[in-house]
């Protein structure tokens, strides 16, 4: 937001994402129930040359369509930049709408990546509108998605802000390597989360390890974030790891937690243990971080020696959207870098958008000269992100880190 953040009263997306799965869930019902549905369209085709749209007309076959009377856009809880005053809000959305004449349905019902795609599975498996113009996806459940031939591709000529904006770092991932089934919405980096007052400084992965902090530390409950640690720990790469290695890592947390030294597996709520002093070192989210420090200034984040997480979340068009063009004036419009800033000042996390640190110093300098909203290249170097699973090394992973960690 514009003007100074109150982090004290602050949720994050992630924070958001541990209570509120089923209320999501019901909203996308509803949602579902309203707006976005019915298609003529079958997955594999394109949108017919128009879309309806306020001011829509005949056009030459050439013609580039107009911009559609609404866009319906699905994305995790408070991950775009919202009004103090009412949560129902958003400049960004409503900049969106003056410039094109479209009405955004903007609906927050990503609490969890699987539970999401539970909810477009059926359409898009039977060839059916999934509802939805625009999703944000996590990194290896977009690539899910671009494995099962469920996206629209971009038309990078109707994305040129995306095209020349995206920071190099985010650029041709092994499943997407053109770019056209992905444009990245946020991102953030797992690392090392300590109490400096209580600990030190603290600098290796070994810490997750350390019976010092037995009953002080916290897990995880991403997967790819907890075995990525112990793969990286083990001396395997996150990014070409084999199943026996994974095996290995499993077996490596086991020890944790066969020593009592994990107090729990959890979301970012590790974040308020830390505020109140019952948790004192967590693996831990980059912008949970950077907020809680408002709350408690010794509260520290650092990329272990060893190499942490970086993810991300993707903008997606799904295949059959209604309003595919109007999707790729929406991506178009959030890689303007001073749209990007506008929304970065209010949700925090790292943003991929070059030319936006620029806008953001002009907005909120110590956001902006923040090195976890834009990490140094030093810090890019010591991130990667976790390989993509095939169906049945993802089936195997999920099982045998839901007996570790009891979920």
């Amino acid at each position: 937001m514009p003007d100074a953040i109150d982090r004290s009263i602050e949720i994050t997306r992630r924070r958001f994402l541990a209570g509120s799965a089923m209320a999501g869930f019901a909203a996308f019902l509803a949602a579902c129930g309203t707006s976005g549905t019915g298609n003529s369209a079958a997955p594999g085709t394109n949108p017919p040359a128009t879309e309806a749209g306020p001011s829509a007309s005949a056009a030459p076959p050439t013609a580039k369509p107009s911009p559609a009377a609404e866009l319906n856009f699905a994305n995790w809880p408070l991950y775009m930049d919202t009004d103090d005053n009412d949560p129902t809000k958003h400049k960004t959305l409503d900049d969106f709408t003056k410039k094109y004449g479209t009405k955004v349905n903007y609906s927050e019902v990503i609490n969890d990546n699987d539970t999401f795609f539970g909810t477009i599975k059926a359409p898009l498996q039977a060839g059916q509108d999934s509802g939805w113009d625009l999703v944000v996806l996590t990194d290896w459940m977009a690539s899910r998605l671009v494995r099962l031939q469920w996206l629209e591709k971009i038309d990078l000529g109707n994305v040129p802000n995306y095209v020349k904006n995206l920071e190099d770092g985010f650029k041709a991932p092994d499943w997407d390597k053109t770019n056209e089934y992905h444009a990245p919405w946020q991102a953030g980096m797992t690392g090392l989360g300590f109490d400096s007052k209580v600990t030190g400084d603290l600098t290796s992965l070994n810490e997750f390890w350390n019976q010092k902090w037995k009953g002080k530390m916290t897990f995880l409950t991403e997967m790819r974030d907890t075995v990525g640690f112990a793969l990286l720990k083990l001396g395997y790469s996150r990014t070409e790891f084999t199943m026996d290695q994974f095996d290995e890592a499993i077996a490596e947390l086991q020890k944790a937690v066969d020593a009592k030294i994990v107090r729990a597996f959890t979301g970012n709520e590790y974040a308020e243990s830390m505020v109140a002093g019952d948790v004192v070192v967590a693996m831990a989210w980059s912008g949970d971080i950077l907020q809680k420090q408002a709350d408690k200034a010794s509260l520290r984040f650092r990329i272990p020696d060893e190499g942490g997480n970086l993810w991300y979340d993707n903008m997606q068009i799904p295949k059959g959207a209604q309003h595919k063009y109007t999707a790729e004036l929406m991506i178009d419009f959030v890689y303007d870098p001073a749209i990007a800033a506008q929304i970065e000042a209010w949700i925090n996390y790292i943003c991929p958008v070059k030319g936006a640190k620029e806008e953001l110093i002009k907005i909120d300098a110590d956001l902006g000269n923040s090195e976890l909203i834009f990490p140094t290249p030093e810090m890019y170097a010591k991130v990667t992100g976790f390989r993509a699973m095939t169906e049945e090394e993802e089936a195997h992973a999920n099982d045998a880190f839901s007996k570790l960690s009891g979920s």
